[in-house]
């Protein structure tokens, strides 16, 4: 933290990030549509620490600008804030998000739409002696997007407007100082006020491992099993693997190379189609080629397996699309607290269903400056 007064820190930045020409806005299969775009988004974080109590936070704005198409620019906000309380053999925890954007729900969505999300959770973890802990969370998030948010023919609040109820534990075993596996069990529900036929219980047990800095390969893994539970015998059951994951290797302390891994049952905006499985993995490597000079590539790949109503099965078929993106780049440090960058980016969507194909190439810059 930049800025101290007395046990409050302070961390303002500045950013700004997608910085160039994206040559299909809308992600439009047929006629896709250029624009000069970027975003800019000034922060505030913020750290108090008294005795065995911390309390961080940060809030942002994000100023989303487009030349030619102005009903795409937008004003979001994101607010966070977490509190620890450190006991000993006891430490607790409380947090709070609240986002308000127009940002893409996920790569599914081919529409910018106004949504509000929120999560309260909290939680603890006890250590019962030097090789075992114990952890206990619960959690409620809610989706809330704008009545007149509509996306092929579909109004978005009535499919994806939910509230999540999650209460997961797990017993944490502290093999090396640097390794930790959890056996994770959570129970979560789904809920829809407008469309109660998507409503779902989950059960997933889910054991994780740990590895924290300096270990050779570092980062979270998580793999287990799923069973869902649609309440209305419309809504198909899923029964199987789910993971997720996102680790690390530095390579004579010059290469870092980066893998993310997903797989769960997500909600689609589409009526008769209510879920998907999506499958994705994501590669980064990055070389410092000097102290103040970085190139990067990315290479990710979505699988999106989609589930419909039985009574819609004969009439949909089986649908599989596949979301693919791949990009290169640079960072260069400007100064220790001045970064800029460029990236150039292709990314294509693949589908059964011939509306919801599409190809879009973006050249990117971003800059950011700390105080």
């Amino acid at each position: 933290m930049p800025i101290r007064l007395g046990p409050l820190g302070l961390s303002p930045t500045v950013t700004i990030t997608n910085l160039g020409i994206d040559t299909n806005v809308f992600n439009d299969s047929v006629d896709p549509k250029s624009d000069f775009t970027f975003t800019a988004t000034p922060k505030m974080q913020a750290r108090l620490r008294s005795g065995r109590l911390t309390v961080g936070g940060s809030l942002a704005t994000g100023l989303v600008y487009f030349q030619e198409f102005d009903e795409e620019r937008t004003i979001d906000y994101s607010a966070q804030g977490r509190g620890d309380l450190d006991l000993g053999w006891f430490r607790p925890f409380a947090r709070a998000e609240r986002l308000d954007t127009r940002d893409r729900l996920s790569v599914e969505l081919d529409v910018r739409a106004p949504r509000v999300s929120t999560l309260v959770e909290g939680g603890g973890r006890a250590v019962l002696s030097s090789k075992t802990g114990v952890t206990l969370a619960a959690r409620r998030t809610t989706v809330t997007f704008d009545q007149a948010s509509v996306f092929d023919g579909i109004a978005l609040s009535d499919t994806l407007n939910s509230r999540t109820t999650a209460l997961e534990g797990g017993l944490e075993l502290y093999l090396t100082p640097l390794t930790t596996v959890t056996m994770m069990v959570s129970a979560q529900q789904d809920r829809f006020e407008a469309t109660p036929e998507r409503n779902a219980d989950s059960i997933k047990l889910m054991p994780t491992i740990r590895l924290e800095a300096p270990a050779i390969i570092q980062g979270t893994l998580a793999v287990g099993y799923r069973r869902f539970d649609g309440l209305d015998p419309q809504l198909p059951d899923y029964r199987g693997l789910v993971y997720q994951g996102s680790i690390s290797h530095v390579i004579a302390e010059r290469t870092k190379v980066a893998l993310g891994l997903n797989r769960d049952v997500q909600y689609s905006f589409e009526m008769l189609e209510p879920y998907y499985l999506t499958s994705g993995v994501r590669l980064t490597v990055t070389h410092q080629l000097r102290d103040t000079l970085e190139v990067r590539a990315v290479a990710s790949r979505d699988r999106l397996a989609y589930h419909a109503q039985p009574s819609a099965i004969e009439l949909l078929g089986e649908r599989l699309d596949h979301v693919e993106l791949i990009s290169a780049g640079f960072g260069y440090l400007l100064r220790s607290n001045v970064r800029v960058g460029l990236d150039v980016e292709y990314a294509r969507r693949r589908s059964g269903r011939t509306d919801r194909v599409y190809d879009r190439t973006r050249v990117l810059g971003s800059a950011s400056y700390g105080f």
